[in-house]
């Protein structure tokens, strides 16, 4: 009976302490050669922020867009493999320390760094000068990240408007609970929260707010049509974890809490639609006939 009321108290304080133990969705890095083909024009966008992440890249952007057999890959906080295991071999053997054990140090800056095109399977131009890259591919890059990543959320917000079709479904996790010592009635609560919904093409979005913050940090899509660039890939339209740009939190950082209280129009919605008093009672009259038998 012991044993079992301490495996009680573990779990008790885990989920009240905020550690999560639910499995983290996978993911692969966005690699051009691995994808499944190039013979369809696509657009894939990923951005991974994950510091605690030390076996794969920890703060990368990828845009991909395949057109006419080309394949036109750009990359912000771009870290070569080789050079990262190298580093840390040779800090290991000098049992020299790094901060957070974090040897990804191309961070996302906002200027992309690595650039490639890619005719069917042979490289037609790569460079990794971040000036060079930035200053021929920058703008380009930003304007069609935005756009690409706008589009979707614009399409995730007519799920929204339309929950029944689309299976809009909202999960809520509690995190932790503080109580105000000074007043017992005070109860603050943090959540998880994450939404799924799906598209009439298939197509099927995920996002949440992992730390109960209000803000949505995580946003996906994914359309199984066979496209990826590895198996278990994850999301392969839009992948963004653990986001802290304001330009692409402007985009989805509401998405979450919309989903869960609907939004501005869905309220407008409902009370243009929201029945009138003398319909009502017409109804009731209608459903509930007098008996004359007994009259």
């Amino acid at each position: 009976m012991r044993k079992y009321n301490s495996v009680v108290l573990i779990l008790f304080i885990l989920f009240f302490s905020g550690v999560s133990i639910s499995k983290e969705k996978d993911h692969l890095i966005l690699d051009p050669d691995k994808i499944s083909r190039y013979s369809e024009d696509r657009i894939a966008f990923q951005r991974i922020e994950n510091p605690e992440e030390q076996m794969k890249d920890n703060s990368v952007e990828n845009l991909l867009i395949i057109k006419n057999n080309k394949t036109y890959f750009i990359v912000d906080g771009y870290d070569i493999i080789s050079e990262v295991q190298m580093k840390k071999i040779v800090m290991d053997a000098e049992n020299k320390y790094i901060e957070n054990n974090d040897f990804w140090l191309n961070k996302i800056n906002g200027k992309p760094d690595y650039v490639r095109i890619i005719y069917r399977r042979s490289d037609l131009l790569k460079n990794t000068n971040e000036e060079f890259v930035t200053s021929n591919f920058g703008p380009f890059y930003k304007s069609v990240r935005d756009k690409f990543i706008k589009i979707h959320v614009d399409k995730f917000r007519i799920l929204m408007k339309n929950r029944g079709e689309s299976k809009l479904t909202v999960k809520r996790r509690l995190l932790s609970v503080k109580v105000n010592p000074d007043n017992p009635n005070d109860i603050k609560q943090r959540f998880f929260k994450s939404v799924t919904a799906k598209a009439c093409d298939e197509t099927v979005y995920y996002c949440e707010d992992a730390d109960g913050d209000g803000i949505t940090e995580t946003f996906m899509a994914t359309l199984d049509d066979g496209f990826d660039w590895g198996v278990g890939s994850g999301s392969n339209l839009i992948l963004i974890r653990g986001n802290t740009d304001k330009d692409i939190e402007t985009m989805i950082g509401k998405l979450v809490n919309e989903a869960e209280n609907g939004t501005v129009e869905e309220e407008k919605k409902m009370f243009q639609e929201f029945p009138k008093e003398e319909d009502i009672h017409k109804m009731m009259e209608q459903i509930t006939p007098i008996d004359n038998f007994y009259e």
